[in-house]
């Protein structure tokens, strides 16, 4: 899961005619070039590679800026499909704003229309081919597919029609992380530094393929050496937090320091989907559930269309004995991935836990053998053999739980004491 930022400060156009160069981009797509985006991290230093973009783009985005500005209020009050119409009338008036081609396929990819997405970032690319992270995205939206060579022809494709765009390289080196080809992502990281030495985005993805095939404290090393160039890079921060996660199984020492890195990953991107939803947890397992709740809330109103954020959400709300609540999410979590054996799990510990769950209308034993069902249903659909294991435990458990239930409810019975007798039938004939 990747987030997306949309791009506010149109600063940056202006600089980009004076500089005629951009900053490295990375997670926080879209990221300004050279100038720092409204709510963003400061800009990274500029590589030694200039990228030139358009003149007659880069004056019709500055023309637009308004009402591309006026578009995303829209958005942030939580009207993404008005903000998508109003962005589709700033391109019918100006079809070379590439920026409000951009913003148009990150909002529609939050509401999970990657199609619509993958047309408004090729637009972007025709209105601009040198914009960056529109490649970014588009890359990313294969790899979300399941299609990482696809990602990989894809960057391949456009660095290509434009070679000497050097950014256009982190589209490439996404991909070969995503394939796993770290060989060949670290020899072109090496030679790409030396063109640019001091370059942290290109540290960033040495680190990323470092952590990808497992080499934590390398990837740690790494990392380090970008935020030193670049100490408020939220994604450089957010791999951090990930590589320390993945190291304190034996190092419980970095455990305070992950929660820290977190925040400061949110105050430099605060819809950084990973970065809320890592938060999220940590709240959780803290048992701060309130706090949890509201990471959760946040995740899903970013990523509607994102199932683990309705798993996580209707987790915390059972927690919090809200079983009718986390029923409607969990429902909506099975709308979006109808065999996901993570959603039946859920279902079946919802159902299951009669005890410490409160739910309406539902027999206890209605609700066991529910709960055997979902069970049942996440053995089928989960593929790892531990979860596999998991979920048959389970079913066992289940199984005990309606015997025993049934043992009671046949106990009550056979030792329930008889209504009393209508009174005419108790009357007796001398």
């Amino acid at each position: 899961m990747m987030k997306q930022t949309i791009l506010r400060n149109m600063t940056f156009l202006a600089l980009c005619l004076v500089l005629s160069a951009c900053a490295g981009t990375k997670d926080k797509t879209p990221q300004a070039p050279t100038a720092r985006a409204q709510g963003e991290g400061s800009a990274r230093p500029a590589p030694k590679t200039a990228v030139n973009y358009n003149v007659d783009a880069v004056n019709t985005v500055l023309e637009a800026s308004g009402a591309i500005e006026q578009a995303l209020a829209e958005a942030d009050a939580g009207n993404p499909r008005g903000a998508i119409v109003e962005l589709q009338e700033v391109v019918k008036r100006s079809p070379k704003a590439f920026l409000a081609h951009h913003n148009i396929g990150i909002l529609h990819e939050r509401l999970g229309e990657t199609q619509n997405a993958r047309a408004a970032y090729e637009q972007a690319l025709r209105a601009e081919p040198n914009y960056s992270p529109a490649l970014l995205n588009l890359v990313r939206l294969d790899i979300r597919d399941g299609s990482p060579s696809a990602a990989l022809a894809t960057a391949n494709r456009y660095l290509q029609q434009n070679p000497s765009n050097f950014e256009h390289n982190y589209a490439r080196l996404e991909a070969l992380v995503a394939n796993r080809q770290f060989d060949d992502a670290v020899g072109s990281i090496r030679t790409l530094l030396k063109s640019d030495e001091a370059n942290p985005t290109l540290r960033y993805y040495l680190a990323k393929a470092e952590y990808a095939r497992g080499r934590l404290r390398l990837a740690d090393f790494i990392v380090s050496e970008s935020l030193e160039i670049a100490p408020e890079d939220a994604d450089a921060l957010f791999l951090r937090a990930k590589i320390h996660h993945a190291l304190s199984s034996d190092d419980i020492s970095l455990v305070p320091g992950i929660a820290t890195t977190l925040d400061e990953v949110l105050r430099l991107s605060p819809d950084h989907v990973e970065a809320l939803w890592m938060r999220g947890i940590i709240f959780y397992e803290a048992n701060n559930i309130d706090r949890a709740e509201a990471y959760f809330r946040r995740v899903i109103a970013l990523s509607p269309k994102l199932v683990e954020g309705y798993i996580n959400l209707a987790n915390a709300l059972k927690t919090n004995n809200r079983g009718q609540e986390a029923e409607q999410h969990l429902k909506r979590a099975a709308e979006l991935s109808p065999k996901n054996g993570d959603v039946d799990f859920a279902f079946g510990t919802l159902y299951f836990n009669i005890e410490l769950i409160e739910l309406p209308g539902r027999q206890d034993m209605d609700r066991l053998k529910l709960a055997k069902t979902y069970f049942e249903a996440a053995a089928s659909n989960w593929t790892d053999k531990a979860d596999v294991a998991l979920a048959r435990r389970f079913i066992k458990t289940t199984d005990d739980a309606i015997e025993t239930l049934q043992m009671m409810i046949d106990a009550e019975s056979l030792f329930a004491t008889p209504p009393p007798e209508d009174e005419e039938t108790s009357l007796t004939v001398d």
